[in-house]
C-alpha cells in the first residue's frame, strides 16, 4: 500500500494506493540534479521505455523456401465462417473467396488473381492458423 497526496486544481487529496505488481525503479539521492521539485515533493523517475518486441517471425513457408502463387495462405490466425468457391470454381481477382472470423471480427480473403480453384484445403468451422494454405488455384499454363 503506498500513501500518495495529490493536488489538483489547488486543492489537496490525499489516497491510499494499493500496488499489485511495482515495474517501475525509482531514483532517489545525489544522482538527481534536484532531488526536490519546487512544490517540495520528491521528484521520481520512472524506468527507461521498454525495448521493442521483437518482430513476429515469419509466416510459415512451403518446403523449398518459396511460396507457392497458386496457393492462398491465412494471412491472421482465426476460424473459417464461410467458404464461397469450390473445386472447379472460376474466380476473378478480388473475388471474395473465405470468411474468416478472428477475435470476433470478420476477415474476408479475396483472390489475389484470377484463375480456377483446384482445391479447397478448409471447411467452416476449421481453425487455423497464420500460413496455413487456404485453397489452391489450378496450375497456369
Amino acid at each position: 500500500m503506498k500513501k500518495l497526496r495529490l493536488t489538483l486544481n489547488g486543492k489537496v487529496y490525499e489516497v491510499v494506493v494499493e500496488v499489485l505488481e511495482d515495474d517501475e525503479q525509482y531514483v532517489t539521492g545525489g544522482n538527481l540534479p534536484s532531488a526536490r521539485t519546487a512544490g517540495g515533493a520528491p521528484r521520481v523517475k520512472t524506468a527507461a521505455a521498454p525495448a521493442p518486441a521483437p518482430a513476429a517471425p515469419a509466416a510459415p513457408r512451403p518446403a523449398g523456401g518459396t511460396v507457392d502463387p497458386n496457393t492462398i495462405l491465412a494471412p491472421i490466425a482465426g476460424t473459417v465462417q464461410k467458404v464461397f468457391v469450390q473445386a472447379g470454381t472460376h474466380v476473378e481477382e478480388k473475388t471474395p473467396v473465405i470468411l474468416l472470423d478472428a477475435m470476433k471480427m470478420d476477415t474476408y480473403i479475396h483472390a489475389p488473381r484470377t484463375g480456377e480453384v483446384a482445391e479447397v484445403c478448409v471447411a467452416p468451422g476449421d481453425t487455423v492458423q497464420v500460413g496455413v494454405v487456404l485453397l489452391r488455384y489450378r496450375a497456369e499454363g
